[in-house]
């Protein structure tokens, strides 16, 4: 069985990509410290960084993951801001900011790094859908999006749905996919 190294402080992407991984017959292990973001335009720019500090701390093939909601209406907001808008909103800031049903994506990125040579691997992943304009589901404050996005194809916010379930929509399955696809082709 391969490992992989997750760098997170959240340790509900832990479980959602494990459980992702585990389909592949790779073992993830975590890392939880922090990694400093930096302020980027594009999620892209910030996960590379994200992912050469990891390595520099891993030492080891390692994966870390980014996210981002964009609200329809506003040009890529709140995106790489996501967790400093909720931070600062909360909930209730937040759902002043939006209409019922308005449109809005998630886009999320793994990043992989196999050795301090090699050149970052991105994988993306994207899911539409809309908000809600009150809270739904069990509170998730690590990710607060889930409990006012519903994706697409569903009548449910992500917080209403089982990981299994989620992941029949998320982004972050999808970006988790094709990594695994990508690593598949390299054993």
């Amino acid at each position: 069985m391969k490992e992989i190294t997750l760098v997170t402080s959240n340790p509900r992407k832990l479980e959602e990509i494990g459980s992702a991984l585990a389909e592949y017959n790779i073992k993830l292990v975590s890392r939880s410290f922090d990694i400093p973001e930096i302020q980027a335009d594009s999620l892209e720019e910030v996960i590379k960084d994200k992912i050469e500090q990891a390595y520099k701390i891993v030492k080891k093939p390692v994966i870390v993951d980014d996210a981002g909601i964009f609200f329809k209406g506003y040009k890529h907001f709140p995106g790489v801001y996501s967790r400093f808008m909720f931070a600062s909103l909360g909930f209730s800031g937040l759902l002043k900011l939006i209409k019922n049903n308005q449109s809005a994506f998630f886009a999320s990125y793994i990043a992989y790094k196999k050795s301090a040579r090699s050149e970052p691997m991105l994988f993306s992943g994207k899911v539409t859908g809309k908000l809600t304009n009150r809270v739904r589901g069990k509170i998730k404050y690590k990710m607060p999006y889930d409990n006012i996005f519903i994706p697409a194809g569903d009548t449910r916010t992500f917080a209403e749905m089982t990981i299994a379930e989620k992941q029949q929509y998320d982004h972050r399955s999808k970006a988790v996919r094709k990594f695994c696809k990508y690593l598949s082709q390299q054993i």
